[in-house]
């Protein structure tokens, strides 16, 4: 906390710090004549079927829907006319309810064996399961549809069995010690006060677009929210409304996570040198206090 702050802290003891805090699932969890499944059995086990979007964020989205309703305009015509330049179509629907417990599932799976092993399709099941019911997803429905891109574009983005080939490969507990062993100290600095701020800034959107919606007014606040709802961002709202009030270790754990994700996105920009930037600078891919971080090159 006293490094977040900007206070005078020796480096070993920063570096130990994060190092201390990864404590994931991992391969020394696998008994012997065990398997990566039996470990994510016994941790699902441990939650429930609950959804995993927290209530108060389904209760935003109903009454933004019924507002919107109320005023002649839905969501999802809001939605097509924001998406209308990537051509998509109507969501598909999910055979069955993801629930925490399925999160908690690939989430171990991905950490002993390498969020690499999992299947791309299911990735985006996970992912639509954070959206707004009934509202377009389009980068969980490229997911679903194994990355539905040129055939050059797959080679080079997905794995023989269909996992995301840009992850850095290895346990999550192998990739995290080794960022918070090398990554250099203003970007750990940076990458912590981004995470400290996440569940502050979806705390303070929930309240501003209660408020909104309460009196009627503030276009520009549930546009904020609309813009929530369409990609990533939804996903960074969801899990930092769900950690407010997180402990010094958890705000640890999801900096060396931002970190992980800008390595991805690097790798994925390197394999597609010709993409579309631009789009990754929009509100529904980051926050706006992001982007700078996440969009770094070097």
């Amino acid at each position: 906390m006293a490094f977040g702050e900007g206070l005078p802290v020796p480096e070993a003891v920063v570096r130990k710090a994060f190092a201390e805090a990864v404590k994931l699932p991992s391969p020394e969890n696998v008994l012997p004549g065990g398997s990566t499944e039996d470990v994510a059995d016994a941790y699902a086990a441990k939650h429930d079927r609950s959804d995993p979007v927290p209530a108060r964020i389904r209760r935003i989205d109903a009454a933004l829907t019924a507002f919107l309703e109320t005023a002649g305009v839905s969501v999802d015509e809001v939605t097509q006319a924001v998406l209308a330049q990537f051509d998509r179509q109507a969501p598909l629907m999910q055979a069955e309810r993801v629930t925490r417990r399925d999160w908690v599932h690939a989430s171990t799976i991905a950490a002993i064996d390498g969020a690499e092993s999992l299947d791309v399709g299911y990735m985006g099941t996970l992912a639509r399961s954070l959206a707004p019911l009934g509202v377009l997803a389009p980068v969980a429905e490229d997911l679903e549809l194994c990355w539905p891109g040129s055939e050059q574009e797959a080679a080079q983005l997905l794995t023989p069995e269909n996992g995301l080939a840009f992850l850095p490969a290895g346990s999550l507990n192998e990739i995290f010690l080794q960022l918070a062993e090398a990554t250099s100290l203003p970007d750990l600095l940076q990458a912590w006060q981004i995470a400290a701020h996440l569940p502050v800034w979806a705390v303070d959107l929930c309240d501003r677009v209660e408020a909104a919606l309460a009196a009627r007014n503030s276009v520009e606040t549930l546009n904020e929210w609309v813009q929530t709802m369409l990609g990533p961002t939804r996903g960074l709202l969801v899990t930092a409304a769900r950690n407010a009030g997180q402990s010094p270790r958890k705000t640890a754990i999801d900096a060396l996570i931002l970190l992980f994700q800008r390595e991805a996105l690097r790798r994925v920009l390197a394999a597609v040198p010709d993409a579309e930037v631009q789009n990754l600078e929009q509100p529904w891919v980051f926050p706006t206090f992001m982007t700078d971080f996440m969009m770094t090159s070097t």
